[in-house]
């Protein structure tokens, strides 16, 4: 992880449903993911039921990032990255991967063995960060997931492997772990 981001960003878990964290969490998802985003009917029950973390950048009063989790059904000790988004104003500065770094080792520290996730397979910018930085692999893809000619790719990360390492990171981000 990067020092210098590290000094400048952190994240935290959303615990309580507020209307001006909210609203400004489903400005980013609707930036993002157009009517695919989060809204005021499906971001509170994630606070309450999954879980939502928020990437905070220093100077900037707005989050910058947000990111969904669920507990996958079939398999509890595996989560599920539902909905991961950076503003588009502080793209391109690390701040995507070091959001993921801070993620993963939530979840390892919380005990999850495997992260799973969704990407479009032309988000080439995603992919790289996923693939090529954060060592996760595709598991599958699912044709016309989100209707015709919207295909996901299903990435998985086993969070065991390196766990030691991430278990001893202090990546500079804070986690309110509740």
């Amino acid at each position: 992880m990067s020092g210098s981001i590290g000094a400048n960003a952190w994240v935290e878990e959303l615990l309580d449903v507020k209307p001006e964290p909210l609203r400004a969490l489903m400005a980013i998802e609707a930036d993002a993911f157009g009517i695919g985003g989060m809204n005021e009917w499906f971001l509170p029950p994630f606070v309450r039921q999954g879980r939502v973390f928020v990437l905070w950048q220093k100077g900037i009063v707005d989050p910058v990032g947000v990111a969904e989790c669920m507990r996958q059904w079939q398999n509890p000790q595996t989560a599920y990255l539902f909905g991961f988004a950076v503003r588009k104003d502080r793209r391109g500065e690390g701040l995507g991967t070091f959001f993921m770094q801070e993620l993963i080792l939530w979840l390892t520290k919380a005990g999850f063995e495997r992260l799973e996730l969704t990407v479009s397979p032309s988000n080439d910018t995603a992919l790289h960060i996923y693939k090529k930085k954060l060592g996760f692999v595709k598991v599958r893809r699912y044709t016309d997931e989100y209707g015709p000619g919207e295909d996901r790719l299903l990435l998985g990360l086993d969070l065991m492997q390196g766990s030691a390492d991430r278990q001893g990171e202090n990546g500079g981000g804070r986690q309110n772990n509740g």
